[in-house]
């Protein structure tokens, strides 16, 4: 194996290892969250695992502000 690829390698592996620990703690988050239902816990671990990279995504992005939104639809 040359360079390039030993690079190409260690590159993959830190991605493959950066995402799993992302998606572990989005699943974290998710279960620890009190604020939550559980058909809001519900619905993100099935988005996650069903759309391992958008679902993960989205719960960094948008996951913690769901109490906000559920309020919104309540009022």
């Amino acid at each position: 194996m040359d360079f390039g690829g030993l690079i190409f390698v260690v590159l993959g592996a830190a991605a493959a290892i950066a995402y799993l620990t992302f998606v572990v703690v989005a699943f974290v988050q998710i279960v620890r969250d009190r604020s939550l239902t559980w058909q809001a816990q519900a619905i993100w671990l099935v988005t996650i695992l069903m759309l391992p990279l958008g679902g993960t995504i989205a719960w960094f992005a948008v996951g913690h502000r769901t109490k906000e939104f559920e309020r919104m639809l309540v009022r």
